[in-house]
């Protein structure tokens, strides 16, 4: 076992032993009264499929597998791999999907996902123990107001920084309630070359990511045209343009790009905003690899008219499909993963909690003595704004306006025609879908 594995296995292990794994199974998330439903002991098999969100494998022993040896010894996950939509032509349906409430509408599409109202009542599960913002993403997902899934932790933004650099060029670090064109200043002190190595001071990633805080549909529901060309992306891609006009910025390969490796790699990146859960499981990776850094971060900078306001609710969340065979014991498994107990183990390993309690919200990364001393409130310092209602075509206009970054930067196009063909693309996409 490599040496990322035996650091992340010891970590996780030690908090299943302090938080302990209990016979009992809760009758809500929040670790409330103990149900007195039941549910057969028989033998059963559940397919498990992770859709796009990220799950490694001692990951999936350490939260899934082992912990239902113990807890339910009746219930095995069988773990499927492949493209889902695939899987599901040939027969492979799964009894269980991870996922979340941003990649929801592909397995819509397949009619995967079944409602669990009934079941949330049946096993007298408490939705009140979960932050409200997670299940009110989840419901948005249905039109009907059903509930097509439970969350188990949530995702927020940050802006994420190498204090070594910072230190190496003399500039100060960033503070919380930044605004982004302050980035972009300390970004311009920083992209620069130094004994042959060229920094980069800031990559912005994504539009969409800058654009999460207004709630901000892709697709307008009463025309089912894409909202590309509109104020706000001209605003956020006047910012993107400023970026790549920093000298040194594009490579001499045409980069344009550089997180998240630049940052928790290769250490020429300075500043990186991205999801939480995300990088930080990218950092604690790389220094169980003996790649460590001296980072810390701040709340995520905003324009003005956005201040104090997260991104979007991002909920990660467990669905039971309706061709399940087995629902309620793929019910038991989502009471286990969101038992108090539970969640406190994976809230001391990185991830953000999305019960409503305090006390678990404060153990955040208390596993890992790396994380200790960091700016560990920015986390939490902008509350996630209302998620957007969904449309099927959201993923594919979100990848039409992503692919604008490399027009500007190296087609060397302006605001004006890229926004224009972008809206053009989607509108085509939007209408190809519809006819299908």
């Amino acid at each position: 076992m490599k040496k990322t594995k035996w650091v992340v296995a010891l970590s996780v292990m030690a908090a299943l032993s302090l938080a302990g794994c209990s016979s009992k199974q809760p009758a809500s998330g929040g670790g409330g009264k103990e149900t007195e439903y039941t549910v057969p002991t028989d033998p059963v098999t559940l397919k498990f499929y992770v859709n796009v969100t990220r799950l490694s494998e001692l990951e999936y022993q350490t939260i899934y597998v082992e912990p239902l040896k113990k807890k339910y010894p009746h219930i095995t996950l069988q773990k499927l791999e492949g493209d889902l939509a695939q899987l599901v032509a040939a027969g492979e349906i799964p009894d269980l999907i991870m996922s979340d409430n941003d990649w929801h509408m592909p397995l819509k599409q397949l009619d995967l996902p079944a409602d669990l109202t009934e079941l949330v009542v049946k096993t007298k599960f408490d939705l009140n123990a979960f932050r409200p913002e997670t299940v009110q993403a989840i419901r948005n997902l249905d039109p009907k107001g059903g509930l097509e899934g439970i969350p188990f932790d949530l995702n927020t933004g940050a802006l994420f920084y190498n204090k070594d650099l910072f230190d190496k060029f003399g500039v100060a670090y960033p503070k919380d309630d930044m605004l982004w064109q302050d980035i972009l200043e300390l970004s311009k002190k920083l992209t620069r070359q130094e004994d042959g190595v060229q920094y980069i001071g800031w990559d912005p990633r994504f539009p969409d990511h800058l654009v999460s805080p207004y709630s901000q549909e892709f697709v307008d529901p009463k025309t089912n045209k894409a909202l590309v060309d509109i104020p706000l992306y001209r605003k956020v891609l006047d910012l993107f343009q400023q970026v790549y006009q920093q000298p040194g910025y594009i490579g001499p390969k045409n980069e344009y790009t550089y997180g998240p490796d630049g940052f928790t790699k290769t250490h020429k990146l300075a500043m990186q905003a991205d999801w939480v859960g995300k990088l930080i499981s990218d950092l604690l990776q790389a220094e169980a690899s003996g790649i460590k850094m001296n980072w810390d971060m701040v709340s995520e900078p905003r324009f003005q008219d956005a201040v104090g306001k997260g991104r979007h609710a991002l909920a990660d969340m467990l669905v039971i499909t309706k061709a399940s065979k087995h629902k309620e014991q793929a019910m038991q498994v989502i009471q286990m993963i969101t038992s108090r107990d539970h969640q406190i183990m994976l809230t001391r390993t990185g991830r953000l909690t999305a019960l409503n309690d305090p006390e678990v919200i404060n153990q955040f990364g208390a596993n890992f003595p790396s994380l200790q001393g960091k700016n560990l409130r920015a986390v939490y310092k902008n509350p996630p704004v209302a998620t957007p209602k969904p449309h099927p075509a959201d993923k594919e206009v979100q990848t039409i306006i992503r692919a604008i970054r490399k027009e500007m930067a190296i087609g060397k196009k302006d605001i004006n025609t890229v926004l224009r063909e972008g809206q053009e693309k989607a509108d085509k996409k939007i209408a190809e879908m519809a006819a299908q």
